[in-house]
């Protein structure tokens, strides 16, 4: 009985680990489409160039692999703000609902060096 017992907190412990693992490869996954959603919806806003700063965040956040969940990226503000997920499949953390990893990105248009 007793080895039964170890043996299972073994698989758990290892599944515990693996939950890790996964967390933190779709953590680095979540954050690169936040970033790349926000620069492409930063470089939208630039007066006379862009058009659709919000169509630019979804594609760029599908191209990496993740869902735009929001997106503040106004005609005439010089930022964008997006916040992205990447579905996950845990293995012990299934259990208590997380099926998802986020992330949040902000870039800024400089447009001061314009036209040097």
């Amino acid at each position: 009985m007793a080895v039964l017992s170890l043996a299972l907190m073994v698989m758990v412990i290892i599944a515990g680990l693996g939950d890790l693992a996964i967390f933190f490869v779709a953590r680095a996954k979540a954050q690169t489409a936040a970033d790349a959603a926000a620069l492409a919806a930063a470089s939208e806003l630039v007066p006379g160039l862009g058009k659709d700063p919000s169509g630019q965040a979804v594609q760029f956040a599908q191209a990496n692999g993740a869902q735009l969940r929001e997106c503040v990226c106004r005609f005439g503000s010089k930022a964008a703000q997006v916040r992205v997920a990447v579905e996950v499949q845990f293995i012990l953390a299934r259990a208590l609902g997380v099926q998802e990893v986020g992330a949040r990105a902000r870039a800024e248009v400089d447009l001061s060096a314009r036209g040097r």
